[in-house]
């Protein structure tokens, strides 16, 4: 055989090997619904991606920016892998209530086929003054101009509500109340344009402590006792709750820009994130047991994840649990 034919052919089989050579794995990436591209939980599904690359796990998440209504359309329908929804918001997605009460019956058909990994503790309804202002409870916003959320969102009805339950009712005019965006809520707040406003997120909380480097700002809570008429007041409203964060907690998180009276009552609801019933069990547990198994890291991802707490995993839930995530839960003893 001439020598230039015999390389050739060694040179052949020499990619060939190559070509049939396992090569590194590529991860099955699953997409997840997230609020906003600044929202928490955008920033849990980055850190949660990026343990789940570390640990070699063979998934990756990757965050789409849907808002929390269409984010469940989408997975619903399978062109989402995960989601998060309020534990109250899931049974309006039931009932065909609040935000989804224009779906069509194969959309909720879809929503009763979803199932949860866990829940997380994030956003929380907070209510904020100027420091210089005699505003000390929520009965004291009287008369005042208040922004209670962004226009069609659920954090006004709550508001609402809670108003009502402190004595003052926007609907008389008790207290003049206006949908704006959280970051121009802010800004007139800072430059006196409105009394006090509210802002959804964790502690820290970005918008605010942003503010407060302009604006010494201080924190207004509900009365403690308010809360059995709130959740009578509210469609789905056992699953309502304040949660208490201490003074020290709030003067640590702000540098001392934002004052509080004590510690801080602020009101929220379980955050499940859910998949779809037929995601295999074995991901499903893969997707639970290494967010919990790295869960520092993955609070170290981002001050506004400092409260996810394995403690309430299962807390609160108002659908089934993912076969996976009930193994899971079950292992780390959140069940």
């Amino acid at each position: 055989m001439p020598h230039t034919l015999r390389r050739s052919i060694a040179v052949f089989l020499l990619c060939a090997a190559a070509l049939l050579r396992p090569g590194p794995v590529a991860a099955t990436e699953l997409t997840m619904a997230t609020v906003s591209l600044t929202s928490e939980d955008f920033q849990l599904a980055m850190a949660w991606s990026e343990v789940l690359g570390r640990q070699k796990t063979g998934l990756r998440i990757t965050p789409i920016a849907t808002g929390t209504a269409k984010g469940l359309r989408l997975l619903s329908l399978g062109r989402a892998d995960l989601s998060l929804i309020g534990a109250p918001h899931y049974l309006d997605a039931l009932g065909s209530t609040g935000s989804f009460k224009e779906d069509p019956p194969e959309l909720v058909e879809g929503y009763r086929r979803l199932r949860v990994l866990f829940a997380i503790d994030t956003g929380m309804g907070q209510y904020v003054v100027r420091d210089d202002s005699p505003v000390r409870t929520l009965a004291d916003l009287k008369g005042r101009r208040v922004s209670i959320g962004r226009p069609g969102g659920n954090a006004g009805r709550v508001s609402t509500h809670l108003f009502k339950v402190h004595g003052i009712d926007p609907d008389r005019g008790d207290v003049k109340t206006e949908y704006l965006d959280y970051g121009a809520s802010l800004d007139r707040l800072g430059n006196g344009q409105i009394d006090a406003t509210l802002v959804w997120g964790s502690v820290p909380q970005a918008g605010i402590d942003q503010a407060s480097r302009g604006t010494r700002l201080r924190f207004v809570s509900p009365d403690p006792g308010s809360l059995p008429a709130l959740q009578a007041a509210i469609e789905n409203g056992a699953h309502y709750v304040y949660r208490t964060i201490p003074a020290a907690r709030i003067a640590e998180a702000y540098g001392g820009r934002v004052a509080s009276d004590g510690d801080v009552r602020f009101w929220t609801f379980p955050f499940m994130v859910v998949v779809r019933a037929d995601m295999a069990e074995d991901t499903a547990y893969t997707l639970c047991r290494t967010f919990w198994d790295q869960v520092e890291a993955v609070r170290a991802g981002s001050a506004a994840l400092a409260m996810v707490d394995p403690a309430n995993a299962a807390s609160g839930l108002s659908a089934e649990l993912h076969p996976g995530a009930r193994r899971c839960l079950a292992d780390i003893g959140a069940l």
